[in-house]
């Protein structure tokens, strides 16, 4: 028997922001039949408003009320909220099962992080009155969850700790694998040509400039590479100095000679994810949730510059040796990211969580 779920989350967010990308995959699995034995029913969501009381009445009040009732209606199976800002809204006495996923924690648990002799706050750790609140209706959301689906075994690890008495879930975001491959989807370097310099070695970081992706310590390392390499190299940093379009960001990946991802502290993490799918070579910092996805031959440590400038060295020394000829694709990172987070593996998995909160549910 095919159940249905109910969706949920705030504001309509774009795919191009983390949460609406994983809210968005979560919603397509389920409309392409890929988690056995779920359908979805409905998404239940707002607009996005500047208006900063109408927000805050959208949230606490309007938007939270919508959700129960949708949820009270007849042949809905289970709710899911799609991401852990949004547990407010779940229902108070809720007649079906409720499943909240939790991307990460760095807004409900603020804290500081020490990368080397760098220390870097993730999320606020001074919150305003009504943030508090706010937070405090995030929790109370949360204990009354069936089930939090998290997509990361450390996100899992700390809602065991934060939220002992609750049933927790690993069910890891996917990538559309299909989408970024540059076997089945090529898309040409020339629509990336205001960015790109084919004379020189392509190199890019994505992501924005908030302190824990520490973009800072990438521009550190190219400072320590000798100038006849780094004279040699086009460093783009995309999101935090330059957008570039979905389309663009493809090309990108399919033609840059590797992504450096720093950063400290990450849910998930999608663009080495999707990087590696369109068999783009990385260099990531070795921290958890990273780890857990990316081979260990493409993680280094945090914050050893060294080990940065020597993988980089490398990157350009083979981009020489091909005569700068374009990058040929990974097969062996196409195929890691197919086995591990294909939106196949993530249903199978999704669905086996919406059987477990069902389970929890009847208890």
């Amino acid at each position: 028997m095919v159940r249905r779920v109910l969706l949920a989350r705030g504001a309509s967010l774009p795919t191009n922001n983390g949460l609406g990308r994983a809210h968005h995959s979560i919603e397509s699995i389920l409309n392409r039949a890929l988690v056995p034995d779920w359908t979805k029913s409905s998404v239940v969501e707002h607009e996005i408003t500047s208006n900063i009381f109408l927000r805050l009445f959208n949230r606490w009040i309007k938007h939270p009320k919508k959700v129960t009732l949708e949820a009270s209606k007849e042949g809905i199976d289970l709710l899911h909220i799609t991401d852990q800002e949004q547990a407010h809204l779940v229902p108070n006495n809720s007649q079906i099962p409720v499943a909240v996923t939790i991307h990460d924690f760095f807004h409900i648990r603020p804290r500081t992080i020490e990368a080397g002799d760098v220390y870097v706050s993730v999320g606020d750790n001074k919150p305003n009155f009504i943030r508090k609140r706010d937070i405090k209706k995030l929790k109370q959301g949360l204990l009354r969850a069936d089930i939090l689906i998290c997509i990361s075994e450390e996100t899992r690890l700390e809602a065991e700790k934060l939220f002992p008495s609750k049933k927790t879930f690993l069910v890891r975001n996917d990538v559309d694998v299909d989408y970024w491959n540059p076997y089945k989807n090529p898309i040409s370097r020339d629509i990336i040509s205001d960015f790109d310099m084919q004379s020189k070695c392509l190199i890019i970081t994505v992501g924005t400039n908030v302190p824990r992706k520490r973009l800072d310590f990438i521009k550190e390392v190219f400072l320590h590479l000798p100038n006849s390499i780094r004279e040699n190299i086009n460093l783009v940093n995309i999101g935090s100095e330059i957008k570039a379009s979905e389309e663009q960001l493809v090309s990108f990946f399919q033609h840059a000679e590797v992504l450096l991802f720093p950063s400290i502290s990450e849910g998930f993490g999608y663009p080495p994810a999707e990087a590696m799918a369109a068999g783009c070579p990385v260099i990531s910092a070795d921290l958890p949730a990273h780890n857990e996805v990316i081979p260990q031959s493409c993680l280094v440590n945090p914050v050893n510059i060294d080990e940065w400038v020597s993988r980089i060295t490398k990157i350009h020394d083979d981009w020489l040796k091909s005569g700068k000829a374009d990058r040929i694709p990974n097969d062996s990172l196409i195929d890691h990211v197919n086995n591990l987070l294909s939106p196949k593996k993530h249903g199978i998995e999704l669905s086996m969580a919406y059987d477990e909160a069902v389970r929890s549910f009847r208890k």
